[in-house]
């Protein structure tokens, strides 16, 4: 291939000090392209770090990390042939240059890659000079701001612009295939493009990828999962394993994943929620996975795979015996119990023979997860009494001590896929899961109660039963699940009571779905009784009772002592059929003329319902007058509680205790509907103490306010900023979808 003639690189307006680079010239040849963006960003590392170490900082020092053995097995010999990388130790993480050394080190895998591509380096060297003159104005930017101050930091804008050209370079080197190493075989046109998408149904993964182990392995992105796979801790392997059970492009949401790992025993309970999200964003930083960007919301909370790396982590997984469903490139995915004892429900499971009790031994199964079945009751009767591999207790019982994780339920947020148990009779045999940590029926229909058979898994950590929405009761004895830290009922809009003994779960901490009914208190657990809970941190509510006034609802909640979030929507009980009928005669008697009357009548009888709504409130403040050794209790929030949704709001006005003047310790409000909200109460003269930072507003037509006021008065520390169809919230300066951001 002719070598293109060098062209002269255009030189920099700023002026050239002794620490910038020279002024490069464009080369065919990738390799001094890449050496020269790699110069740049040495001298970049070189100029941030110095300031950093004049100020006490230590210095990055690299290391290359010590391999360890995955759980229980190790990867392929192809470890022993691990190419030296430098990465940065943990010392360095957080600091400055973080963004540096990323590109730097993709920076050196792609020079290591590039050597075989002799019959694309014109293509490749061409792609990678775009990025020079970027990188050279921002060492001129970052130099000059050295001659200015002594010290150096890299901007936000830096910072993303560094992100920019450094997804570019991984993306590229993803890309790029080893060409000269590749053998040409003929009858395989379809399957030998490694770029091709197989689109044919029930097929989840790159199968041009995937055609055969051996080309896989061959690819750069391949070696680079695998470095970053050698220097993670036996959980952490597992954790990014994990991602290759879920179809390709697929969003996974950040719960889900810790209830999984909870239940898998490779995630602690204490401190799960934010050790998950740390790390997930180093998964991120190495680019293994990435954020599912939605401007909605302050922080990403699902994550995606690129189909390479994913590929890459399917036939890992496969290798070491942790999961078996993708057998081959021309076959829809299959169930089958993996080395490991995890067992992966894909699509018609149910209609292969290894279905059947007999032929799947459950004794040694670990876990059992649904990946994309739709009929997934059969693997009730791999439990069942009448297998002869179950283990017996003394009493003759089978018990099935491994399975720690049952998984049947949609591990998707959206209800695309619709799940049904045939015959719920079958969930008999949970008795015997004794040592079970996770139970999922999300989004299973045909649910219509669970069986008592629940309370006998007194190790369960998780039950998730979101979306069952034909599920109408909870179990009296639910207390018997005396390690359950997380209940999500939440739409299961059957449900219209609670088991009085749900207030006896010592351990939960997490309750999501909890309704306040107009059912007898005598016989259900009433929402001030969840007071008992001392460990609650999260609660969701539904208020389905007439006459429960938001006062009702903070004095019940004013003891709950360790309650972060709280989130509660009024069930539209102000919008009763028989209030309906009545503003319709109201609108008919109008007509006929006689609607002054009927208004002043519809007034008393609003003015006495009223009344009636109070009346809680009023006996109590009677009795500062006729019982002096009584003292009036006043409503307020708890001091620890962080976030506040409320929705379908019923007053008119925020009561005094949820002003924005008195939200001294709460960092995110949400109000979302309010046909009869009209403000946030009297605007104060100075900013107030409101300590919130994220405000979403939805469906709010009465509330009038101003931005000016808005941000100066009422929430002075405002940093995100929702607003949707609240047409007299003015002068905001959202963008197209109601979305502010305060500048950084």
């Amino acid at each position: 291939m002719a070598a293109a003639s060098a062209i002269p690189s255009p030189l920099l307006e700023q002026p050239q000090t002794q620490t910038q680079t020279q002024t490069q010239t464009k080369s065919d040849d990738p390799k001094i392209t890449i050496q020269q963006i790699l110069d740049i960003v040495n001298n970049l590392h070189t100029t941030v770090n110095k300031s950093q170490d004049a100020d006490g900082a230590s210095t990055i020092r690299t290391a290359r990390s010590a391999g360890l053995e995955l759980a229980h097995a190790t990867l392929t010999p192809v470890l022993d042939k691990l190419l030296s990388l430098q990465v940065p130790d943990k010392k360095s993480e957080g600091r400055e240059d973080h963004h540096i050394s990323m590109l730097q080190r993709n920076l050196r895998l792609l020079k290591e890659d590039v050597v075989k591509l002799q019959d694309l380096r014109s293509e490749v060297a061409e792609e990678v000079w775009k990025h020079i003159r970027p990188l050279q104005g921002l060492l001129s930017k970052v130099v000059k701001g050295e001659e200015k101050s002594s010290k150096t930091q890299l901007t936000n804008g830096m910072k993303k612009d560094l992100e920019v050209i450094n997804k570019k370079i991984f993306n590229l080197m993803c890309q790029v295939p080893l060409l000269p190493n590749k053998p040409k075989k003929h009858g395989v046109s379809d399957y030998d493009d490694g770029d091709k998408i197989n689109t044919g149904k029930g097929i989840v993964f790159l199968h041009g990828i995937h055609a055969t182990e051996e080309e896989l392995k061959k690819r750069a992105v391949y070696r680079y999962v695998l470095r970053e796979l050698e220097k993670l801790g036996g959980e952490e392997k597992i954790y990014l394993l994990s991602f290759a059970v879920f179809p390709e492009n697929q969003e996974v949401n950040r719960t889900m994943l810790m209830y999984w790992w909870i239940g898998e025993g490779v995630l602690p309970v204490d401190g799960a929620e934010s050790k998950v999200k740390r790390v997930l964003e180093r998964f991120m930083e190495k680019q293994l996975i990435e954020p599912v960007e939605n401007k909605r919301k302050v922080e990403a909370n699902s994550y995606k795979m690129n189909p390479f790396v994913h590929s890459s982590l399917v036939l890992m997984a496969k290798e070491i015996g942790l999961f078996n469903m993708y057998n081959h490139p021309k076959t829809q995915p299959k169930m089958n119990k993996s080395k490991l004892y995890k067992v992966c429900l894909v699509e018609d499971s149910s209609s292969q023979q290894e279905a059947k009790a007999k032929r799947m031994p459950a004794v040694d199964i670990e876990t059992v997860f649904n990946v994309s079945e739709r009929f997934p009751d059969f693997a009730f009767k791999w439990f069942s009494e009448d297998q002869t591999s179950g283990r017996k207790n003394t009493f003759g019982k089978p018990v099935y001590k491994m399975l720690k994780v049952f998984y049947l339920g949609r591990w998707e947020r959206t209800a695309n896929r619709h799940i049904e148990v045939e015959n719920p009779e079958l969930m008999k045999y949970l008795k015997h899961m004794t040592k079970l940590k996770l139970l999922s029926f999300q989004g299973i229909s045909r649910i219509e109660r669970l069986d008592d058979a629940v309370c006998k898994l007194r190790e369960l950590i998780i039950l998730d039963l979101r979306a069952c929405y034909n599920l109408e009761k909870l179990p009296d004895k639910i207390d018997s699940l005396k390690a359950l830290i997380y209940l999500d009922i939440t739409d299961c809009y059957m449900i219209d009571r609670m088991p009085k003994r749900l207030s006896w779960l010592d351990s939960l901490e997490v309750l999501k779905g909890f309704v306040v009914s107009d059912a007898d208190e005598e016989t259900v657990c009433t929402l001030v009784e969840l007071r008992h809970l001392k460990k609650l941190r999260k609660l969701t509510i539904t208020i389905n009772k007439g006459g429960f006034t938001v006062l009702d609802l903070f004095m019940a909640i004013k003891d709950f002592v360790k309650l972060e979030k709280l989130k509660v929507a009024w069930g539209g009980i102000n919008k009763r059929p028989e209030n309906k009928d009545k503003d319709k005669n109201k609108d008919k008697d109008k007509v006929l003329g006689g609607g002054k009357k009927k208004e002043q009548k519809d007034k008393a009888t609003a003015a006495g319902d009223n009344t009636k709504k109070q009346d809680g409130f009023l006996k109590r403040t009677a009795s500062k007058f006729f019982d002096k050794e009584k003292v009036v209790e006043k409503p307020e929030l708890p001091k620890t509680l962080k976030k506040l949704d409320l929705q379908c709001f019923p007053d008119a006005v925020l009561p005094e205790w949820l002003e924005p003047r008195r939200l001294v310790h709460l960092e995110k409000l949400y109000i979302k509907g309010g046909t009869e909200l009209t403000g946030f109460g009297v605007l104060p003269e100075n900013p107030t103490g409101c300590n919130v930072s994220v405000l979403r507003l939805k469906f709010l037509p009465k509330v009038k306010v101003e931005w000016r006021d808005l941000s100066k008065k009422y929430f002075p520390k405002l940093e995100f900023l929702e607003k949707y169809q609240c047409p007299q919230v003015s002068l905001c300066p959202t963008d197209g979808i109601g979305i502010w951001r305060k500048p950084e």
